[in-house]
């Protein structure tokens, strides 16, 4: 770890080195260009602590592991199990005052990062315990919030073109979106002057 990572790994480790008695190991610490994010592993859980410079925010994500490996990030909610949830989906099922507490927390300043990291970990600790015993109850229940909310407002794919391109670059660029888009997703077109 060098830079970022070691100091995020350093703030991690004071707030989230409880999960090592729950049978957890901090598996790695990186720094991407918009994230730092330190990940703790069970061998069938797992959990993500991301300072997240895209969202101005510490964010806590619940892993389910795939054949011992840390599951991929979905670009579309999948027809099958979701197997990364934002803690954030957990406490609207489980403890909706502390969802609304979670909102009011934002910044990247030592002491807003200071203030979440205690949160998220207390939070973590009071609202689903389960899942420190290696139970993904509270994955499930926040799979449910997810798809509860995308009934609610569908996935849609809307691709831009100018308003002077083509019937045919139109029903192209549909096209090339169906094949990437899953079949529940729907595509819209809409027009910009240039």
């Amino acid at each position: 770890m060098a830079g970022a990572d070691t100091k995020w790994g350093r703030q991690v480790r004071e707030h989230f080195d409880f999960l090592v008695e729950h049978g957890f190991r901090l598996d790695c610490v990186e720094a991407k260009t918009w994230r730092t994010t330190a990940r703790y592993l069970s061998p069938k859980l797992g959990l993500e602590v991301t300072r997240s410079d895209e969202f101005n925010r510490v964010e806590l994500e619940l892993l389910r592991l795939v054949d011992g490996e840390v599951p991929e990030v979905d670009v579309w909610l999948p027809e099958g199990a979701l197997n990364r949830v934002l803690f954030d989906n957990v406490l609207i099922v489980r403890a909706p005052e502390l969802d609304e507490a979670a909102r009011d927390l934002k910044g990247l300043s030592s002491e807003d990062e200071e203030k979440q990291l205690t949160f998220w970990a207390e939070a973590l600790r009071s609202v689903a315990p389960d899942f420190l015993d290696g139970d993904d109850t509270a994955l499930r229940e926040g799979e449910r919030a997810i798809r509860d909310r995308v009934a609610e407002n569908p996935q849609e794919l809307t691709i831009w073109l100018p308003n002077d391109a083509s019937e045919a670059e139109e029903e192209r660029a549909r096209k090339d979106a169906r094949q990437s888009a899953p079949p529940n997703v729907e595509i819209s077109i809409k027009r910009y002057r240039r």
